[in-house]
């Protein structure tokens, strides 16, 4: 009895270890997969760009010529914003406020000149039509005479003439109305022409004496913000430039005698001058080559560090010279800058995703997914912010094993990832 007791304990403990053995078989990858696996959160690589840049307040200086109204009245422009003018050209015209009442007539007879000509055209398009259509009739009827000449039937003839005598009066009648249009259309020019003499009479132009760009934007610091004057400005001197809205609307075309009406912009270069502290201005040298975004125009423009001042109270005053988007920047003064330092583009990805750092010879590793396994491939970092790095494949290893590509799923935190582990 005991042994058969025992036989079946025996057998009982066999069946249990191998239940346990088939579960722990069945189980344990699949709780490995869960914890590793499905739990290992990825993302697409992408291209993109990053960069390291100080954002500031700056100050444009220009090589300006200011030119002042000859009279009062208003500015009609001939040139634009940022338009380019030769020596001797007009740029504007002033026109006195006894003319501002025949200018509002003269726009007025415009008008009705060109709803004259309007109705004109339509009417002569119907008038057209018309005319064609008794020129035929009067044909037709010619026809009529010639066939009853033919057949000796005279006592037809007189009336037939009489229906054409009609139709000459009628076509006689419509060109007479056409002609009425046209010398109320005449008298009209006549009138406007009239009008634009007395108007010329009391009105100045503003010609060129320089080529350059033109603008309407006359802020009062034109005397001050000058390239002579660049290595005698000091930090106040650049805090205490204030632009007024009445200094911004270059619209208003209100003008008055022996004021300022515009500028000429000479020269296509101009200065981007703004402060450092002594911690940020360390790292550039004059002659460096920089980009700076203006952000009020969202362009970027290439400049050369032309002047680094003194140090004052723990600032710099630092000059940038650029020769581009002037056009775009004649109304401003005071800008808003981002004084690019770096600027890399390529593959973006967290900086946590990265493994295996290497800060000397910037490498790194990261983790990509290929056919739902861990790959851990080797990259150089080519610039990184605080939160993103700009990689790019090894030269090297690329033909040796697995390499990054444009939207390949990646690792995002690869911690206890390990090569050839199953990602679902």
């Amino acid at each position: 009895m005991e042994d058969t007791k025992d036989k079946k304990k025996r057998r009982k403990i066999l069946f249990r270890n191998i239940f346990l053995v088939l579960f722990l078989i069945l189980y344990i990858p699949s709780f490995v997969s869960w914890i590793y696996g499905n739990n290992v959160n990825t993302e697409f690589i992408r291209e993109g760009e990053i960069e390291s840049s100080i954002n500031t307040i700056a100050y444009i200086i220009r090589n300006e010529i200011v030119i002042n109204s000859p009279a009062e009245g208003k500015c009609i422009k001939e040139k634009s914003e940022g338009e380019k003018v030769s020596v001797n050209s007009r740029i504007a015209t002033i026109v006195d406020n006894t003319s501002l009442e025949l200018l509002n007539d003269l726009r007025n007879l415009d008008l009705k000149i060109i709803e004259a000509k309007r109705k004109e055209s339509e009417k002569s398009n119907l008038f057209s039509r018309d005319l064609t259509k008794i020129e035929k009739m009067i044909d037709d009827k010619l026809i009529d005479i010639v066939d009853c000449m033919n057949q000796n039937n005279f006592s037809q003839i007189k009336s037939i003439k009489d229906e054409v005598d009609e139709l000459i009066l009628k076509q006689a009648t419509i060109i007479g109305g056409y002609g009425e249009g046209s010398s109320h259309i005449q008298s009209l020019e006549i009138e406007r022409d009239g009008l634009q003499s007395r108007i010329m009479g009391n009105t100045v132009d503003i010609i060129s004496k320089y080529a350059g760009t033109v603008s309407y934007v006359v802020d009062g610091y034109e005397n001050m913000m000058t390239e002579d004057m660049i290595d005698k400005l000091t930090v106040e001197d650049l805090e205490n430039i204030k632009i007024s809205e009445r200094q911004k609307n270059h619209d208003d075309l209100t003008v008055y005698a022996n004021t300022p009406i515009l500028k000429i912009i000479k020269d296509i270069d101009y200065h981007i001058l703004f402060t450092l502290d002594k911690k940020d201005a360390v790292d550039f040298n004059i002659g460096d080559k920089v980009e700076v975004r203006i952000n009020d125009i969202n362009k970027i423009v290439d400049g050369i560090i032309s002047y680094i001042s003194e140090e004052m109270s723990g600032e710099y005053i630092i000059s940038v010279n650029v020769d581009r988007s002037l056009k775009e920047t004649t109304s401003l003064r005071k800008i808003n800058i981002d004084l690019i330092k770096e600027r890399y583009s390529g593959f973006v990805v967290p900086l946590e995703s990265l493994v295996n750092v290497n800060e000397k010879d910037m490498t790194a590793q990261i983790v990509i997914v290929r056919a739902n396994r861990a790959r851990f491939v080797p990259v150089v970092i080519k610039g990184r912010d605080e939160k993103f790095a700009v990689i790019e494949n090894m030269e090297e290893e690329t033909s040796l094993g697995w390499k990054v590509q444009r939207y390949l799923p990646y690792v995002l935190n690869p911690k206890n990832i390990e090569e050839g582990q199953m990602i679902e």
